[in-house]
């Protein structure tokens, strides 16, 4: 059962986890990263091949995670593997030896996110307001769109007052607290599922057979290539567009706030066109977005930039859960919700890949707003196919 407190207090809880695991090793990996590499004589290059290793072990852990849920509820995950978690990434920063210092922020990444990420406090918000989960899944993202603009800037003040390693230590020490608090909060709750949960072989043998979420999954994949590569690349297109490089900085952080958008009118726009349609309404505004971008030597298309991108990409963090909601069964819904978000982890990790080996071959960043738009174009492309799928009748 739900515990007694208001709803309203958990899923904050649950946004302060958000905040705290976004801005852990996600967003404070590019404020350290420099000291780490000069400390450890380890490349830059080699930390951010770690750092993409990290996001796909969270994506792969995250399934495992979402099968808890489905199995036993939060308390496990929150009351033991976050702080686990917590404590092995507050540990790697006793260690001196690079190549030991990259397995184990990995091993500690990689659990952060599985636990602490959308797939796992999404799923949790709406079993804590089943009634309305619109509602839910909105109040956690707009706490959630405070990570990095409250954890990059904390980081840096660590950073400059108690070194990288210092860093870490207190942003670990903060995730425990968290972590604890929700582990509280959450401590009597039931599990996700709403049925009987299906053993693991037979949800994955269900899910790879489904016409409909195939075209689901590839639709999420194709949405966070674009995603990612927008954000990537997006301050080296500006100033390739013209401006210069304070600007182009400025523009990319005004982005990551205008998130906020995005997601302020979530309830009255669900309630009025549905999650489906906002859902691909976001992702067709991704081209419009990559469009602007490519003429973001224009200080308007810059701002249009900002906006569209902004919004859209704030819209779809919550939206996204939404429709999971809507259309994934019940009965193993954490564990094929992290299923498809393990599908948008691997786009997410190749799409600014595959960008930048383009760049590199044809030596021009004007590539990559073309790569995003083709895409974007087939996220939307493969979103329709889902629905008429899904108007047919065939689910997952």
């Amino acid at each position: 059962m739900i515990p007694a407190r208001p709803s309203a207090r958990v899923i904050d809880a649950l946004g302060f986890l958000t905040i705290a695991a976004y801005g852990s090793w996600f967003y404070g990996f590019g404020v350290l990263v420099e000291d780490i590499s000069a400390d450890l004589g380890t490349g830059v290059g080699a930390l951010g091949a770690v750092y993409g290793v990290t996001t796909l072990a969270g994506g792969a852990g995250a399934v495992a995670v979402g099968r808890l849920l489905d199995r036993r509820g939060p308390r496990t995950v929150a009351g033991i593997i976050g702080p686990l978690a917590s404590a092995a990434y507050a540990l790697s920063s006793f260690i001196d030896d690079g190549a030991v210092f990259c397995a184990v922020f990995a091993i500690a990444g990689g659990a952060i996110s599985a636990s602490g990420f959308y797939s796992f406090t999404q799923p949790v918000a709406m079993s804590v307001r089943p009634d309305d989960t619109v509602r839910a899944v909105t109040r956690l993202t707009i706490w959630g769109a405070f990570a990095s603009p409250v954890m990059i800037p904390l980081t840096e003040v660590m950073r400059d007052a108690w070194g990288w390693r210092g860093a870490v230590r207190g942003t670990s020490v903060a995730l425990f607290l968290v972590f604890a608090l929700v582990a509280s909060m959450t401590r009597t709750m039931a599990p996700v599922a709403t049925g009987p949960v299906q053993p693991l072989r037979s949800v994955v043998r269900r899910a790879a057979s489904s016409p409909f979420l195939r075209w689901y999954a590839g639709s999420a994949m194709l949405s966070s290539a674009a995603i990612s590569s927008l954000l990537v690349f997006q301050v080296p297109v500006m100033k390739w567009a013209g401006l210069t490089a304070a600007a182009a900085a400025s523009f990319a952080g005004a982005r990551g706030l205008l998130q906020l958008f995005g997601r302020l009118p979530l309830v009255p726009l669900v309630a009025r066109f549905g999650a489906w349609r906002l859902q691909f309404a976001g992702r067709a505004a991704l081209v419009a977005g990559a469009a602007a971008l490519w003429a973001s030597g224009s200080a308007a298309a810059a701002v249009a930039y900002v906006i569209v991108v902004g919004a859209s990409t704030g819209a779809l963090a919550a939206v996204d859960g939404m429709v999971s909601r809507e259309v994934l069964d019940g009965d193993s819904f954490a564990t094929l919700m992290s299923m498809v978000g393990l599908v948008g982890t691997v786009g997410g990790a190749l799409g600014p890949v595959g960008v930048g080996l383009l760049v590199q071959g044809t030596g021009s960043l004007g590539v990559v707003p073309a790569v995003v738009v083709v895409a974007a174009s087939a996220s939307v492309v493969a979103h329709v196919r889902a629905g008429l799928l899904r108007s047919a009748g065939v689910r997952p």
